[in-house]
This record gives C-alpha cells, sequence and structure tokens, in this order.
C-alpha cells in the first residue's frame, strides 16, 4: 500500500513538471522606466511631429479635457517690431497681432505715413476680422512668432506670423514684399480644429498721407472709397460711407479707400469676394508740426476689410500715379478719378496724356502746363474768334440801336395793355430786321464759348488728381504745383490779367444801365483772385496763360470791328 503512494506521488510530480515545460506561463508586463528607457508607439509618433512640423514649437499649452488630443501652443515670448524697407514702401509691423504698426508710401524724396495713429491702439491696418468676434479679438491681441526670409526667385522679402492657442486654432499671415514692383502679396489662414474660417484683412482706421505741411481746401480731392466691380469703378466719399456703410461683393477686380494723390487697395485672388466699409470713431495723434489742440477729438475713420480667399491676395498702396497703375494691370488706372462721367474722362484723359506728353520733353510740369494751355487755345483759335467777333458786334449793333429802342419804348410807355405791349414788341422786331440786327446774337456767340467748358472742367480735373503735379517745381517761389502759392502772387496776376481782358471786352456804352451793369461786371476778377488764392499754382498758372492769350486774341477782335464801334459811337 505504501509502495503504492509514494509511487503515486512520484508520478503526479512528473506529470506537473512535464506540463509547466510543455505549456510555460505568461512573462509578466514590465514596469515602466521612469528614465523613459520605455516608450510607447505613440510617443515616437509625437515625437517625430514636433520635429517635423514648424508650428510645433514653443510650450504644448495642454489645457482642454483631453490633452493627448492637442497641439501645442505657438506663441512669442514678448512683443517685438519687424520693419521691412523696399524701393515703394516703408513698412513697421508689431508681431501682436501681425499688424501694422506704420506704413509708409515713398514719393519722390519723400517716405509719407498713409495711415494716422490714433490715441487709442485695439485697432490697426492689416488685422484680421472674423464674424467670431471673440475669436478675432483674440488672434488681434496675440503675440505671433516672426519668420523672415527672400521673396520667390530671391526678389524682395517674406514675412511671415504664426500663432496657436494649442487647443485647434492656428493662424497664419504672410506677407511678400517685391524690391521690382509695388504690388504686395498677403495670404491669410484661419484654421479652427481642422475648418478654415472665412476671414478679411482690414484698411484702416482712417487712409491719407499724413504731411502736416499740406492742408486740404474745398479745391481738393476729398477722400473716399473706391472698387472696381463689373467693370464699373465706384467713388464714394467718405462722409456718406460714414454715415451709410457700404458693402459689394461678387467680382471684386479690387477695393479700397483713397485720399487725393494716395490708395490702398486689396485685389482677391478668386471671387466671389465680399468688400465692406464701416465707421470708428478714434482720436488722431498729431503729427510733428500739426496743432496739438485736437488730441483730445475723436473723428470717424473709415475702415475697409475685404475677404481673402484662400489663394490669398494682393495689396496696392502707394501713389496713384497713372503710367504705374496701368503697367501693374487689374485697370487699376482706373482709381485715377478723372471723372464720373464717361464724356468729361475722355476728355480730362486725353488733356492729361497730352500734359504728359509735352513735359516728357520739356521736364518742368509747369512750363508743360503753359505749353499744353497755348497749344488748347491754338485748336480752339477759330471758334474762339468767331464766337468774340459775334458777340463784339451784336453788342455794338444793339448799342447804335438803342435810341432807336427807347423811342418805341417811349411811344407806349404809358399803355399797359397786352395788346399794346404786343404791338411795341411787333414794332422792335421789325426795327431789328430792317437795321439787320439778330438781338440773339450775343447768345448764339456764347455757344461756342460755352462748348469749350468741358475742357476747362477737363483741365481743372486733371490738374487736381495727377500725382505727377505733387511735389514738381515750377521755377524761383513755386516749389510745389499742387499747393496754393504762397505769396499770392500768380493769383493776383490772374485777377489783373481777368480785369485787363474783360475791360478790354467791353464796348463803349451812354446807357446808365448799360454802364451800371458794366461796373457790376468788373467786380467778378476781384471775387476769382479771391478764390484762385487757394487753389493750387498749377491750375492758377493755367488760367493767367489763358488769359493772357484772351487778351491777345481780344485784341484782333476790337481790331477787327473797331470801325463798326465808331459808328455807332456816333449814332
Amino acid at each position: 500500500m505504501e509502495k503504492r503512494l509514494i509511487l503515486a506521488m512520484v508520478l503526479s510530480a512528473g506529470l506537473l513538471l512535464g506540463w509547466n515545460v510543455l505549456f510555460p506561463p505568461p512573462k509578466p508586463a514590465p514596469t515602466p522606466d521612469p528614465t523613459g528607457a520605455v516608450q510607447s508607439e505613440s510617443g515616437d509618433r509625437e515625437r517625430d511631429r514636433r520635429e517635423l512640423d514648424p508650428m510645433a514649437n514653443g510650450d504644448s499649452g495642454l489645457e482642454g479635457d483631453e490633452a493627448g488630443t492637442e497641439l501645442p501652443a505657438v506663441r512669442a515670448a514678448t512683443q517685438q517690431a519687424i520693419v521691412i524697407e523696399t524701393a515703394y514702401h516703408v513698412v513697421e509691423f508689431t508681431n501682436r497681432g501681425g499688424a501694422v504698426r506704420n506704413w509708409k508710401v515713398r514719393w519722390r524724396d519723400e517716405a509719407l505715413p498713409v495711415f494716422p495713429i490714433f490715441a487709442e491702439d485695439d485697432v490697426l491696418p492689416m488685422q484680421i476680422e472674423l464674424d467670431d468676434l471673440e475669436l478675432q479679438n483674440a488672434i488681434n491681441e496675440a503675440l505671433f512668432t516672426v519668420e523672415r526670409g527672400t521673396g520667390p526667385d530671391g526678389n524682395g522679402e517674406r514675412v511671415v506670423f504664426r500663432w496657436s492657442d494649442g487647443r485647434g486654432v492656428e493662424v497664419t499671415k504672410a506677407f511678400v514684399f517685391y524690391q521690382d514692383r509695388e504690388l504686395v502679396d498677403v495670404k491669410i489662414d484661419v484654421v479652427d480644429r481642422g475648418r478654415r474660417k472665412a476671414s478679411r484683412l482690414a484698411l484702416g482706421p482712417g487712409f491719407g498721407a499724413q504731411d502736416p505741411g499740406r492742408r486740404r481746401g474745398s479745391y481738393y480731392y476729398e477722400g473716399s472709397g473706391i472698387w472696381r466691380v463689373d467693370g464699373r469703378t465706384t467713388h464714394r466719399k467718405e462722409r456718406k460711407l460714414r454715415k451709410d456703410p457700404s458693402q459689394v461683393s461678387g467680382e471684386i477686380r479690387w477695393a479700397g479707400v483713397e485720399d487725393q494723390y494716395f490708395a490702398a487697395l486689396v485685389l482677391p485672388r478668386e471671387w466671389p469676394a465680399v468688400a465692406q466699409w464701416r465707421a470708428l470713431e478714434r482720436t488722431p495723434v498729431a503729427l510733428d508740426g500739426e496743432d496739438d489742440e485736437k488730441d483730445d477729438e475723436t473723428e470717424p475713420q473709415t475702415i475697409l476689410s475685404v475677404t481673402i480667399p484662400a489663394d490669398g491676395a494682393q495689396l496696392f498702396i502707394g501713389p496713384k500715379h497713372f503710367a504705374r497703375l496701368q503697367a501693374l494691370g487689374s485697370e487699376l488706372e482706373t482709381a485715377v478719378w478723372f471723372s464720373s462721367n464717361r464724356f468729361l474722362y475722355g476728355i480730362t484723359k486725353f488733356i492729361f496724356f497730352g500734359l504728359v506728353w509735352i513735359q516728357e520733353r520739356v521736364i518742368n510740369w509747369g512750363v508743360a502746363i503753359l505749353l499744353a494751355t497755348l497749344t488748347l487755345r491754338i485748336l480752339l483759335f477759330p471758334v474762339n474768334q468767331y464766337s468774340m467777333v459775334r458777340m463784339k458786334k451784336t453788342q455794338i449793333d444793339m448799342q447804335r440801336l438803342q435810341p432807336k429802342l427807347k423811342a418805341i419804348q417811349a411811344k407806349f410807355k404809358k399803355k399797359k395793355d397786352a395788346q399794346s405791349r404786343q404791338q411795341m414788341q411787333q414794332e422792335q422786331m421789325e426795327l431789328y430786321k430792317r437795321e439787320g440786327v439778330n438781338p440773339m446774337g450775343g447768345i448764339t456767340g456764347c455757344l461756342p464759348l460755352l462748348a469749350q467748358f468741358p475742357i476747362l472742367i477737363g483741365f481743372y480735373n486733371m490738374l487736381t488728381v495727377a500725382v505727377e503735379l505733387r511735389g514738381a517745381n515750377f521755377a524761383l517761389w513755386i516749389s510745389d504745383l499742387s499747393q496754393k502759392d504762397a505769396f499770392y502772387i500768380i493769383p493776383i496776376l490772374m485777377g489783373i490779367s481777368m480785369f485787363v481782358q474783360q475791360k478790354m471786352a467791353m464796348s463803349k456804352v451812354k446807357d446808365p444801365q448799360q454802364q451800371q451793369q458794366q461796373k457790376i461786371m468788373m467786380v467778378m476778377p476781384f471775387v476769382f483772385t479771391y478764390i484762385c488764392m487757394q487753389m493750387p499754382a498749377g491750375m492758377v498758372l493755367y488760367w493767367f496763360m489763358n488769359n493772357l492769350l484772351g487778351i491777345g486774341q481780344q485784341w484782333l477782335v476790337n481790331k477787327k470791328t473797331v470801325g463798326l464801334e465808331a459808328t455807332a459811337q456816333k449814332a
């Protein structure tokens, strides 16, 4: 019995031993090494993503419910300024919102700021606008990282602003400035948890060349919003935009804001796009040389925001120089406001091209204005001569008939009935017919002169908006034809020449009523002299030259009609 028990125990032990050899138990999982010697597969992927993604630098910023699904935050530690200089621009960016602190435009020997500076700095040019105001404010207050490099093919400079909150919002703003052209490339990407959000770029608040030495008067071009849609360019004055904010959408070729000589335009690369203007109350900071008394006064400032498509857009910020705009394409030259009327636009454009053609050969813009005025006067000489002679003859004939007309009026003086009045008019008409005088000759003689009025308006429009005249020197004390004559010499000379011309055009009359009318007319030169004192010197120079040529032509007219006037005086 004992032998059998011992044998059973031996067999049982052998069976257990053989089972463990044939079917060993699984090994226990290793304990994680606190030094990081054992890494998970997901940890390897995160490490590889950090090495390859240029935006994955800085703090991880994990603050969400599931830290393992978030991206590292991308932000700068401090605020900094970034300055870009090209042949056309000097721009100072701030990495707070990737916005613009100061944008200067080079024109001739000047670098002019075109965006005003305000006491409130919460809204800056080139900020991002979104429908989500909370996200918009967070982006524009964030400190972006900055990357700088050369533009395509080494042309110009590229600056890229990046920011991410680490919770799914990633923002990139990129600008490319070129050395050989004025257009600036801009691209904006705002991504919220993998979805691209429609974003707009803001121009403003405010726009206009910041030059304290220049004062805009009522004769200068008023700033406005401007856009080109469906082949038509529209200008809307700032005061209208402030009262009634505007919005345009669709195939926007370009849209922007402008002042007399400069413009800031956005050219979307894709359509449809949306451009909208609104007003914002801000307190302008006075520039050096300006009166500081207005520092505490708020003024309505225009802001334009334009949709930036996924493919980006282009910016034009610079002078409205016709030839340069035309070379850039996109019908940008139509931003130069010659006239809203097609007929006047054509006339003004023709005069402008003629003036430019002359200036390219004589260099001096003042001399070009004088030669252009002479050319126009020669071309219009036959029309002017006919009109002036016709008017002078009518004036002399009417003077000769005055005694006979007064006799007819005295004949019916006491008769007030309608039949008598009709009979008096009939006798007067018979007198005109018998003497061969057309009482309407003076008016018909004015018609050719009135036909020249569009040319005068065209010349004025052209001289008012042509940036080519800004800072253009003439001679002596006239150093800028776009500004008024500081010594008022040309306006005074213009007034004197107008007085002489008007005096020569008048006939010697004996009738007290006509003498009184002539005295009233002689006041006009003084009125126009006062008006011209605030007008651009280039415009007054044109008027003065035109008057001098008019005096010469009036002398020819008087010489031709001297016999008629002698006969009228004898009568």
